[in-house]
């Protein structure tokens, strides 16, 4: 029943909830993570404290919940973090009744008017992940980096470094063009082959050589993913 104390919305079929396995919900404009244990249920704040990752992607690990990104962890029946007491996620008033797990809405009302919350562009580009408010003086730069990927380089290469060097000091395409000098034969017909290879230390002792004068170089760490990074090793190495 609703009444002005009290409004209960469903949030997930207890009978398909697995025991300690963290699940989503979303009420209102708030993200849950709900954690089945035994025969009861806690419901908590969605997010973590640290960056703003959906817990529901965590891990139960003994008495805590413990998020998947940089693994700050919870006790998942207080909210308490156990990297710092002062860390506690919200918990929410939840109970089990005719194999639903039932929250009030109204306590979500109420929470977001003391915390408001700025996850509200769900279907867009990077959706539940796309976290605002946790990386505006930690990183920055984020924003800018999620608005290339949602609306491209826009006619423009953008601010561009590479290794830590500024897009200003890197070669441009100017500086890879064909040079007049190299025109001063003829060029070969369509059917004639040509050699590609290119020696690079040819007065080494172990000078390298490639198939075609093309070179995939070291990248920072963090800046391609491990498979981006595996992907072009072996893409380079098929290609010789």
């Amino acid at each position: 029943m609703i009444t002005d104390k009290i409004k209960p919305v469903s949030i997930a079929k207890w009978s398909e909830l697995d025991d300690k396995q963290p699940a989503y919900a979303l009420v209102l404009n708030t993200d849950l993570v709900i954690i089945p244990f035994d025969s009861d249920v806690s419901v908590l704040y969605g997010r973590c404290l640290h960056r703003g990752a959906l817990l529901a992607d965590g891990t139960v690990i003994g008495e805590n919940l413990v998020c998947g990104v940089h693994g700050w962890d919870y006790q998942y029946e207080s909210g308490v973090s156990g990297y710092n007491n002062d860390d506690v996620l919200t918990k929410f008033t939840a109970w089990i009744e005719k194999d639903q797990v039932w929250i009030d809405e109204l306590e979500i009302a109420a929470f977001e008017k003391k915390h408001p919350q700025t996850f509200v562009k769900r279907q867009e580009y990077l959706g539940l992940y796309s976290a605002t408010h946790w990386k505006e003086k930690a990183e920055p730069e984020n924003a800018y980096i999620q608005s290339l990927g949602m609306h491209g380089l826009q006619g423009s290469h953008g601010k561009m470094v590479s290794m830590g060097v500024s897009r200003e000091f890197l070669p441009s395409w100017n500086d890879i063009q064909i040079l007049a000098a190299q025109l001063h034969k003829f060029p070969l017909l369509d059917s004639e082959s040509v050699d590609t290879r290119l020696t690079i230390g040819r007065n080494s002792k172990k000078p390298l050589v490639l198939d075609i004068p093309l070179f995939v170089s070291d990248m920072s760490f963090g800046s391609l993913s491990e498979e981006a990074k595996v992907s072009l090793a072996r893409g380079a190495e098929r290609a010789g």
